[in-house]
């Protein structure tokens, strides 16, 4: 299976390292980089817990440990993969749809819904409607660059359970129609899957993105 471009970087997506694990959240296309640095100064204060091998890691040397798995990072990934661009057009339709896509906002499940329900709550006052939700997780993304493999979970903002089978089978029209291999098992005590999804997503300067 191939694999994403960010392998290739001098710091390849790794649960192990400090380094690999910054450039896991960079390739799943669905880190800040301003944040990622805020995230990792707090992950650093553990860093003996989750990184043991490697030598403890200051607070004060995050940021330049950022810049410096960017830099490599940019250098390995430079173009979109089909299955980013497919995503990223997916998530546009879903919203037209309807339905709103969480993609790496939260860690846990009950994160991800207080976020979608305040997400809900906001459009509806100003006069939009959404009828359900799709989310993937901080650590569904990690899964993501390792295996290529996306599991996205969904359901309603409303009380019809019996709606939360018809949205599914929407959702994975849409991602199917932009490419993605999306399928779903028919159980809604499953996720929505897409695999194999290989995940390259350059990083767009704000300067870029002003431009267009």
């Amino acid at each position: 299976m191939t694999k994403p471009a960010a392998f290739a970087s001098q710091y390849p997506p790794s649960e192990h390292t400090f380094r690999g694990a910054i450039t896991m959240r960079l390739a799943s296309g669905g880190a800040d980089v301003d944040e990622l640095v805020e995230e990792f100064i707090e992950l650093a204060a553990d860093a003996a817990v989750y990184f043991p091998d490697e030598a403890p890691i200051a607070a004060e040397a995050v940021p330049g440990i950022v810049d410096e798995v960017v830099d490599a990072y940019r250098v390995a990934v430079t173009e979109f993969s089909p299955d980013a661009t497919g995503l990223l057009t997916a998530l546009d339709q879903l919203f037209e749809a309807g339905i709103l896509f969480s993609y790496g906002n939260a860690y846990d499940a009950s994160e991800a819904m207080e976020q979608l329900e305040d997400a809900h709550l906001h459009l509806a006052s100003e006069g939009g409607q959404l009828r359900g939700y799709l989310y993937s997780l901080i650590p569904d993304l990690d899964e993501l660059v390792l295996d290529q493999r996306l599991d996205i979970a969904f359901g309603t903002f409303d009380a019809d359970s019996a709606a939360v089978p018809a949205l599914a089978e929407e959702a994975v029209g849409i991602l199917t129609k932009n490419g993605l291999a999306a399928s779903w098992s028919g159980s809604v005590d499953e996720p929505i899957v897409v695999l194999p999804m290989v995940m390259n997503a350059p990083l767009v300067d704000d300067s870029d993105s002003d431009e267009h």
